[in-house]
C-alpha cells in the first residue's frame, strides 16, 4: 500500500522530468566570447574595442535550428591588418566549452577605400568579424 502512494506521488514528478529533459534543444546552445587578441597597437583598434564588437556580433548569432545542444565557446583574433586600402581579416575559432575540442575556424574579411578615420577602423572590424561570425551556424550544423 505504501509503495503505490509513493509511486502515485513520484509520478508526477518522473512525468515532469522526463518532458523538462525531452525539450533540450538547441535553443539550449550557448555561444560566449573566449579569448580575443589583436597582432598590434598600430592596427588602429585595441583589445577593448575588438572584444565589445566580438560580443555585440555574437549576441546576434541565431543557433535556434541546429540540433545539438552544445555550449560553444568562440576566441577571436586579427589576423591580418593592410593600411592602403584599409582592412582586417578575423579569425573566429569555435571550440566546444566542455571538452576543448576545435569545432572549425572561421575568417571574415573587410576592407574601406580612402581617408579611414577611428569610426571606418570600428566599422570595418565589426564587418569583418559579421563575416566571421554569421557562418557559425553552419559550422556547428556540420559538427
Amino acid at each position: 500500500m505504501k509503495s503505490s502512494k509513493l509511486a502515485a506521488l513520484l509520478a508526477p514528478l518522473v512525468l515532469a522530468a522526463a518532458t523538462v529533459s525531452g525539450e533540450a534543444d538547441a535553443s539550449d546552445t550557448s555561444i560566449a566570447l573566449g579569448e580575443v587578441a589583436i597582432p598590434e597597437a598600430s592596427c588602429g583598434v585595441d583589445r577593448a574595442a575588438l572584444k565589445t564588437a566580438a560580443e555585440g556580433e555574437l549576441r546576434i548569432v541565431d543557433v535556434s535550428k541546429l540540433r545539438k545542444r552544445r555550449n560553444i565557446l568562440v576566441s577571436v583574433a586579427i589576423i591580418n591588418t593592410a593600411q592602403a586600402p584599409f582592412a582586417f581579416t578575423v579569425n573566429a575559432l569555435l571550440r566546444d566549452a566542455k571538452t576543448g575540442t576545435m569545432l572549425a575556424i572561421l575568417e571574415g574579411r573587410a576592407r574601406a577605400e580612402g581617408n579611414v578615420g577611428p569610426d571606418t577602423r570600428k566599422q570595418v572590424l565589426r564587418a569583418a568579424l559579421r563575416g566571421a561570425v554569421r557562418q557559425i551556424p553552419d559550422a556547428l550544423a556540420a559538427n
